[in-house]
């Protein structure tokens, strides 16, 4: 038994009907639907098995909304008394004794999201991926924002679905979502467009599996018909693998292989955008001020996207040139006393980190730790005893790094220490640190063992720093 959208479900529908949202959380998601149900004349109840001591971001997001609140371990009997539907916000495993409990009620379930999807009148551009899916999504909002049509930008970089602006959207703006494997795994809808960075592991903890983060990934692309596109990087079997019976045309992007249609890393340095016959140089990959070849790649898929929508080539070159890369994404926080210091809290898996670690020549010291998501650690361990200098460890998964580290460095020649506090942490890597190096807050896990984001995380982290380098 899955969660469906149900199809004949519009928002006139709403009116008069009894609504329960699943789920508070930190109430972005929820906010955001919750208003846009009673604006429409639904009468909203919002359940959450966590205690209002728990839930305080999300409660203060609903303040002035007019809903009934049901909290608490008993929430479920009395959210699911009577409600004519009802709505899963992402992160809610669909099979959850809650969601089973409604299908087999005959309640219909429904997700923001989809309803988002059933509602919009403009093309939607979707984009997912383990990493690089915020930098890229922001990259194709600046790339398409070069031209004449309105863009909106949303899903998981902002408050959800913009649901609030679906009234006034039309065939002549454009929509660009992020989309999370939590979106995803529960949406019969695919985008017009839609752009996968790469599919590595992540999430584990809830997917349970490899393959069940990818299957839902996969519906991204799951759904779209031959006037659709799917960008995808053709340097990722895995990512190649999901368009396996998608009716949609690919548009590839790569750092090795030459498509036909797409865009590339020539030899001589350029990213290259080709469309049947036509060839165009964007810019040379020196030009871009973000780090990494990863992002090389990125700024490839949102040239493609931007192709899509006939952008001209030279906008799109001089959108990637000024590209500074978005906040807690590899971003340099400042150098003092030769060393760089960079916040890179958007790293919550070994592959962000490993990914950091090659985006500088220089010897890091890195700051790790947090939840690891059932991560496994031991590539990051032996990456860090080749590349860096040093590793400080934090948060509940320190054993689990550490011990990943050990296997990989028997004779301990990787210095290791322990914080446990991010200021103690970075008091820690400033003691390490050598002129010339970098010092990175990648920390491969999530953060809410000490924090309620990996945004707060990262702003914790750029604090301290300032407070001894400006």
């Amino acid at each position: 038994m899955t969660v469906t959208f149900d199809p004949e479900v519009t928002a006139d529908e709403f009116r008069g009907r009894r609504v329960t949202i699943v789920g508070l959380g930190k109430g972005r998601t929820t906010a955001g639907l919750a208003r846009f149900l009673v604006a429409r004349g639904a009468t909203v109840t919002v359940s959450d098995r966590e205690s209002a001591e728990k839930l305080g971001e999300g409660l203060a997001r609903l303040q002035g909304v007019d809903v009934e609140l049901v909290l608490g371990p008993s929430s479920d009997d009395l959210a699911l008394a009577d409600p004519d539907f009802v709505f899963v916000i992402p992160g809610i495993r669909p099979r959850s004794p809650t969601i089973l409990r409604a299908l087999q009620r005959r309640i219909p379930v429904l997700t923001e999201m989809a309803l988002f999807f059933r509602l919009c009148r403009a093309p939607i551009v979707g984009v997912t991926g383990t990493k690089g899916k915020t930098t890229t999504t922001t990259l194709i909002e600046l790339v398409l924002s070069s031209g004449r049509r309105r863009v909106i930008t949303g899903g998981n970089i902002g408050t959800g679905a913009p649901l609030h602006l679906v009234e006034s959207l039309t065939p002549d703006d454009i929509v660009v979502l992020e989309l999370s494997s939590f979106q995803l795994e529960t949406l019969a809808h695919s985008p017009h467009v839609a752009v996968v960075t790469n599919v590595l592991e992540d999430h584990l903890d809830h997917h349970g599996t490899r393959d069940a983060y990818i299957a839902a990934k996969k519906n991204i692309v799951a759904w779209q018909g031959p006037r659709d596109i799917a960008v995808l990087n053709l340097d990722d079997p895995a990512t190649v693998a999901m368009h396996t019976g998608s009716a949609s045309e690919v548009r590839g992007f790569s750092l090795s292989l030459q498509p036909k249609r797409g865009a590339y890393l020539d030899p001589n340095g350029d990213l290259v955008l080709v469309h049947a016959d036509r060839r165009a140089v964007l810019c040379k990959a020196s030009e871009l001020r973000v780090p990494g070849r990863h992002n090389i790649a990125n700024a490839l898929a949102a040239a493609v996207v931007g192709d899509a929508f006939d952008i001209p080539a030279e906008s799109i070159g001089d959108v990637l040139r000024a590209f500074e890369g978005v906040p807690r994404r590899l971003q340099p926080l400042a150098e003092k006393d030769g060393v760089l210091w960079v916040n890179d809290s958007a790293a919550t898996t070994p592959a962000a980190t490993l990914t950091a670690l090659a985006a500088y020549d220089r010897p890091a010291v890195v700051i790790l730790g947090g939840v690891s998501k059932g991560a496994d650690f031991s590539v990051l361990g032996r990456a860090l005893v080749d590349r860096a200098r040093g590793a400080v460890l934090i948060g509940r998964a320190a054993d689990e790094i550490a011990s990943a580290v050990a296997a990989a460095d028997p004779k301990g020649t990787l210095e290791v220490r322990r914080a446990a506090t991010l200021e103690d942490a970075v008091a820690a890597a400033r003691a390490m640190a050598r002129p010339g190096d970098v010092v990175l807050l990648s920390p491969a896990c999530a953060s809410f063992d000490m924090f309620s984001s990996a945004d707060e995380r990262g702003e914790k982290f750029a604090a301290i720093v300032r407070s001894f380098t400006s």
